[in-house]
């Protein structure tokens, strides 16, 4: 505290509220008792932090989901990216081609899903640098980059989604599917989404149909 008279500062460690002091100056004053204010901030400090706790549970799913939602973005924009080249190439050809490099799909690494265009030869991502071997239809998960993630192939996806993978139909009245897998949760459960030219005649997670061309959800891997 200070002197009221004089402005000096007094120590008044060990001193109880009220008792008497002398400043060098010769004012006589007295020690104050603890500012009410200053409780109440303890009090009410003390009674904020179950809240702390209580925040903290409703922020953190909250903030998983959004992890979650941003690696779900790569697989919906390389699907439609690969929907435009598909077009592209009809357009030209009047045919799809589930060979990644007729149509110059080419997903960037670090990749955290695999895609599906078939069933055969696979661009495995287990290395710095990887080559696609000729008439790749899928490429792997990035597990040079993602270390932890698990290796995924067409035998993991459902059969319903394996069944209609690729072209299907005789071109030019033909359609063509591809599907894309990932583990954005570390549990047994794949994450998976499809998109086709034509009809799918397959729900969404939510049970509703969607259209060719739409990215569709089959298996939400975050859906509790």
């Amino acid at each position: 505290m200070k002197c009221p008279k004089c402005g000096r500062r007094l120590e008044v460690l060990g001193l109880a509220p009220g008792a008497a002091l002398t400043c060098p100056c010769g004012n006589v004053t007295s020690v104050p008792a603890p500012s009410r204010g200053k409780w109440l901030w303890l009090a009410l400090g003390l009674l904020a932090c179950p809240c702390v706790g209580v925040v903290a549970a409703v922020a953190m799913p909250a903030f998983v989901r959004f992890g979650q939602s941003a690696y779900t973005a790569e697989c919906e924009s390389n699907l439609k990216a690969w929907y435009v080249l598909q077009q592209s190439s009809f357009r030209d050809t009047r045919t799809y081609a589930p060979v990644f490099a007729k149509v110059g799909f080419a997903p960037e690494r670090s990749n955290r899903y695999a895609y599906f265009a078939g069933e055969g030869p696979m661009e495995v991502r287990d290395e710095s640098h990887s080559e696609a071997p000729d008439g790749a239809v899928s490429i792997g998960v990035d597990t040079f980059r993602f270390n932890k993630a698990r290796p995924i192939d067409v035998d993991a996806l459902p059969p319903e989604v394996k069944a209609r993978l690729g072209v299907s139909g005789t071109c030019p009245a033909c359609d063509i599917t591809l599907a894309c897998a990932g583990d954005i949760d570390t549990d047994a459960t794949l994450d998976v989404w499809v998109i086709s030219t034509g009809p799918l005649e397959l729900p969404d997670a939510d049970g509703q149909a969607t259209r060719p061309g739409v990215p569709l959800h089959v298996v939400d891997d975050a859906k509790r």
